[in-house]
């Protein structure tokens, strides 16, 4: 048996295993030796199990089916999470079994979020361990992209930018003609996995040079470049108050939203530069929308006062929402130290509607970024910006060139589907929480977290601070759900268990001679 022909989700089960360990080690170097042990059992299970899922489901051949390698992707993000839970069943059975997952899943969609009262009330050991599953389910977005999505026009893809200008891919088709797994999966690796560590460790190092502690440095390092938004500490992010680590903090969660640095993995080979992607464009016009939004409210409401207004205040107001506002629309979900300056500046609460709207368009397609993605609302705003221009002149003519053109058309047409999707999946989700008795406020908040993989939003934006602590196992259930929904998206689930893709999949095997 070949490692090209182990499935997937054993050779993740075996990760987790050596992280496990790797976490043991790190708690009894400390002679934590509670959490050693927490983490040493659970590694010698996950192991045991890795290894039997390997030998019982290896393929007997290298190649798979586009539902295969579909179904493969919805099994990682449903099952993997009950592996990750093993550590905290035994260091934090208070919180519950359902909880545990829920963590979990949340960590590894890239959603983050917790269900812990307080940083304070989980060990060193946990922080460490959510901040390697939010990096880990990072690292598998970005690989899922660029290996299974992409090659069936899927994720983003179905309308890819390129150094020319726009261009749209044929609507979603699993019948598409991929180069083999195996090639595809090499090519990914080799390209993404060197940059995605090197940006790791290059933040946990800036952010250690800027006197952080080296757990907090770490944890928050994978969570920047993941975008999965986890913390160790009570406060989150702006509990360390340094302005200079937000300043890297954000630059690095640009660079992890936007996929110019991974181009390289897609076996389309499309060529993306910083200076022509409409998307990071597109990122940079929304950011200076909002800060200015946001800032000249503050700014108004502070000259009502009668105090006098000093200008340094005014200046880490406008940092406050420039970080908050990157941190959002890369769906990290970090606050600025500043950010509650505005508020004591100004004496007006900050609106939460501006940063869900933000998170709910969400980053670059083949980012760990969630959300409905730039790609697709710049399809929407050139559609609109044409129908408005054909209201004014009825017999104008386009020019920008066909790429350009067929954007404006087929690619606004497959943006508006997909957006109508994510409404639905919405308002189910959210009908969901208030049958289970959340207010609809708290329901509509949370929905949004967890479709955009923006779960700080939750507790920064309702009324409830304390995030998902309060919530019941079945909101749990539905919010987790709603996370996968909106890590693997709507389009690929309705790709995976379309009648059509059954019936080829049947067709395929009865032609074979195979069951």
């Amino acid at each position: 048996m070949t490692l090209a022909r182990t499935p997937i989700f054993a050779v993740l089960v075996g990760l987790l295993a050596i992280g496990m360990l790797a976490v043991s080690l790190q708690a009894a170097s400390e002679a934590n030796w509670r959490d050693a042990r927490g983490f040493l059992y659970p590694a010698i299970f996950c192991g045991f199990a890795g290894l039997s899922i390997a030998v019982l489901f290896a393929r007997k051949s290298e190649g798979q089916s586009a539902e295969a390698e579909l179904g493969s992707l919805l099994t990682i993000w449903l099952l993997l999470p009950f592996f990750a839970a093993l550590p905290l069943f035994l260091l934090t059975p208070s919180i519950g079994r359902p909880a545990a997952v829920f963590e979990m899943m949340a960590a590894l969609t890239t959603t983050g979020g917790s269900v812990y009262s307080k940083a304070s009330s989980a060990s060193d050991a946990i922080h460490l361990w959510r901040g390697m599953i939010g990096w880990l389910g990072g690292l598998i977005t970005l690989i899922a992209a660029y290996v299974i999505l992409a090659p069936r026009r899927l994720g983003g893809f179905e309308v890819a930018a390129t150094a020319a200008g726009l261009s749209v891919m044929q609507p979603v088709d699993l019948r598409v003609e991929a180069a083999p797994f195996e090639s595809r999966m090499m090519r990914a690796l080799k390209t993404i996995l060197p940059i995605y560590l090197g940006l790791t460790l290059c933040l946990g190092i800036a952010f250690n040079a800027l006197d952080k502690p080296g757990l907090i440095s770490a944890v928050h390092a994978m969570s920047v470049v993941s975008t999965s938004g986890i913390t160790p500490v009570d406060g989150g992010f702006a509990a360390s108050g340094s302005i200079g680590a937000e300043v890297v903090a954000a630059l690095f969660m640009v660079l992890a939203a936007s996929r110019v640095l991974y181009v390289d993995a897609s076996q389309a080979g499309q060529n993306v530069s910083w200076r022509t992607d409409p998307e990071l464009r597109l990122m940079g016009t929304l950011v200076v929308l909002a800060v200015s939004v946001l800032f000249l409210r503050h700014w108004v409401g502070a000259l009502t006062l009668e105090d006098g207004v000093e200008p340094g205040d005014g200046l880490m107001a406008l940092w406050g929402a420039i970080f908050t506002t990157v941190s959002f629309i890369t769906t990290t979900g970090f606050e600025s130290s500043a950010w509650e300056s505005a508020r004591d500046w100004s004496g007006l609460h900050n609106p939460g509607l501006i940063l869900l709207a933000l998170c709910t368009i969400g980053g670059s397609a083949a980012t760990t970024a969630g959300g409905v993605k730039l790609i697709r609302a710049y399809a929407l705003i050139r559609h609109g910006s044409r129908e408005i221009g054909r209201i004014a002149q009825p017999h104008s003519v386009a020019g920008s060139g066909a790429g350009l053109r067929t954007v404006r058309r087929d690619g606004a047409f497959i943006a508006w589907t997909f957006l109508m999707l994510f409404i639905l999946a919405l308002m189910t989700t959210v009908l969901g929480l208030t049958l289970s008795g959340m207010t609809f406020t708290n329901a509509l908040i949370a929905s949004v977290a967890a479709l955009s993989n923006t779960g700080p939003a939750f507790a920064q934006i309702s009324e409830n601070g304390n995030g998902f602590v309060a919530f019941s196992a079945l909101q749990q259930f539905i919010l987790a759900l709603a996370m996968v929904l909106g890590r693997i998206e709507t389009l690929a689930v309705i790709a995976l268990f379309s009648t059509d893709g059954w019936w080829r999949t049947s067709a395929r095997s009865k032609k074979t001679g195979k069951s």
